[in-house]
């Protein structure tokens, strides 16, 4: 299966039909890339995994004019790559109403933990009285 995922392959994922979904965040010019898997219950094997990519920085002309320039980061090329291919394991697995619970999932995990840092961040503060 990894010769239909050099990309994949090159990162260490040696079985792409694990795969349950993806998402990518990016903070600090630092792309996330987390790739969450499909595992048998009792498996040692992690439930997810986190890659990092450093974006790639390039300096444009803003304002031909006042010949101004700004720093763009983009994507890397290999992520757009790895990308790809992540979307291509993924989109045959999925109806819609697989996604919509995905992303459901996804605001729910996010909430959790919003709120667990929000109780983290009173407790400081009530330790300051």
């Amino acid at each position: 299966m990894s010769v239909n995922y050099p990309s994949l392959h090159e990162m260490g994922i040696q079985n792409p039909e694990d795969i349950s979904r993806y998402s990518l965040q990016n903070v600090n010019d630092v792309d996330i890339l987390r790739v969450v898997y499909k595992r048998q219950k009792g498996s040692l094997l992690p439930h997810s995994k986190k890659f990092r990519f450093a974006r790639s920085k390039r300096m444009v002309v803003a304002d031909s004019g006042t010949n101004s320039t700004e720093i763009l980061s983009e994507i890397s090329p290999f992520l757009n790559k790895v990308i790809d291919e992540l979307h291509q394991v993924v989109e045959l697995k999925h109806t819609h109403q697989e996604h919509k619970a995905i992303i459901l999932d996804e605001i729910n995990r996010l909430e959790e933990e919003v709120h667990t840092r929000m109780t983290y961040i009173k407790s400081l503060v009530d330790k300051l009285d």
